[in-house]
């Protein structure tokens, strides 16, 4: 059945702009928006009171694996620099994870995004006990909630090269799947964690699988000092170079984090136009640093690095952290960040996502806020920095059904999900906590 939204605040951010009106859903589409929209006689009609809408936000680069170490036991010894956190923290947990702990943490996690109005999840996976169909879980937990999501498993050599292969493989399979469904909800990356802990041979292969599939890798950049550092020390030229030498530095390509990089590795990444994916608050939490967000003329997407999915909040954080480092951005740029990342993930799917225009994907957030201030296309962005936030979001469509209506997620038991996923989070630690270090 047709949905019409009525008396609705259209609000979208690609590019910033403010309609009164209507705005009716056909199928999996937005079919007609815009003040002159009526309703017709097989619509469904809800009205917005005169409240916000706003096109499905995208998480740009998560770890839904991480959804259950909310609360988890401190690690047995306290991290003092990035690595050790990498050590004594998520490599443990990723050893962790069996197929069912992913798809609870996939799910759990895809709850909580459409709690925060977040339809898409741009979502970078590790489980190197359970690499093997790793993917089809995650994508069960996200298919219950109803979720579009572009996902990837973190290729390594932490765990030799069986480890390896299993990733590379896992990648190559589920692509794919992917492109033989061609859905719009589903598509494959190339995952790659980190240059760092990747020898020569792996970076040829991953590039190679890219090329292959047509996908894009997707990968951890210069988070820390510690991945310049081991590319000039260990394998004899800089990080950009090596990512260069094997065919990384491209279009298509996601790089994650960028702390750390110099002007020239700046300008090269610029001149390749590939897309950047920046977390503020991951990197305050792990002290690596800011980064430098201004200097990339390359898309700059929002992401959350796996805490939480709530774009609101990430944008907010990213505003606040750029006026504290004087990071030179605007509350434009911010909007313009959750526009990319809407891009970033229509590239992959196929689909256009982040607009609520005539033909883009029916991913829809209905929130109760109701300006008290003016509205228009001019000061958006100050609206969603201060004004809006994921506890005004009342209800959510994605691909033109809904996920949550009047803030009960349709089709599932949230309150039995979340008692369960309790019980698996418990299972996890108790592996996690009885691995060697």
């Amino acid at each position: 059945m047709p949905v019409l939204l009525t008396n609705a605040t259209l609000v979208d951010i690609d590019p910033p702009r403010v309609v009164t009106g209507g705005l009716r859903i056909v199928d999996r589409a937005i079919d007609a928006v815009g003040p002159d929209v009526s309703a017709r006689p097989d619509d469904e009609v809800v009205d917005c009171g005169g409240a916000v809408v706003l096109p499905g936000l995208v998480n740009g680069h998560t770890h839904l694996y991480s959804a259950l170490a909310v609360g988890m036991p401190a690690p047995p010894i306290p991290p003092t620099n990035f690595f050790e956190i990498l050590k004594y923290v998520w490599w443990r947990l990723d050893q962790a994870l069996d197929t069912t702990s992913i798809e609870a943490s996939a799910r759990i996690g895809a709850i909580d995004a459409i709690r925060c109005g977040t339809t898409t999840l741009i979502d970078h996976h590790a489980s190197p006990g359970a690499i093997a169909g790793s993917l089809d879980a995650v994508d069960r937990g996200l298919a219950d909630a109803g979720v579009r999501a572009v996902l990837c498993y973190e290729t390594t050599d932490r765990h030799d090269r069986a480890g390896r292969d299993a990733g590379l493989e896992e990648n190559r399979r589920f692509i794919e799947r992917c492109r033989a469904s061609a859905d719009g909800l589903r598509a494959g990356l190339v995952g790659a964690h980190a240059s760092f802990t990747l020898d020569d041979d792996s970076l040829e292969r991953l590039a190679e699988l890219a090329t292959a599939t047509g996908a894009g890798v997707h990968i951890h950049v210069a988070e820390d000092p510690c991945d310049e550092r081991d590319a000039v020390e260990h394998r004899g030229r800089s990080l950009i170079d090596r990512l260069d030498a094997f065919g990384l530095l491209k279009r298509g390509s996601i790089f994650a984090h960028g702390t750390h990089l110099d002007s020239d590795a700046i300008s090269r990444i610029n001149a390749a136009g590939l897309t950047m994916a920046h977390q503020a608050r991951s990197n305050m939490n792990n002290a690596v640093g800011y980064a430098p967000v201004a200097s990339f003329m390359c898309p700059v997407m929002l992401g959350t690095d796996g805490i939480g999915a709530n774009m609101f909040a990430e944008a907010r954080a990213a505003w606040f952290a750029s006026q504290h480092c004087g990071g030179g951005q605007t509350p434009n740029d911010i909007l313009r960040k959750l526009a990319n990342a809407a891009r970033r993930a229509s590239q992959s799917l196929g689909v256009t996502l982040g607009r609520l225009d005539v033909g883009a994907a029916a991913d829809v957030v209905v929130t109760d806020y109701q300006p008290f201030s003016p509205i228009h296309s001019d000061n958006v962005a100050g609206h969603f920095l201060f004004g809006v936030e994921s506890r005004h979001v009342r209800s959510v469509m994605v691909d033109g059904r809904w996920a949550m209506r009047d803030r009960t997620i349709e089709g599932l038991n949230e309150t039995a999900i979340r008692t369960e996923t309790r019980r698996i989070s418990e299972s996890l630690w108790r592996r996690m906590m009885s691995l060697p270090l």
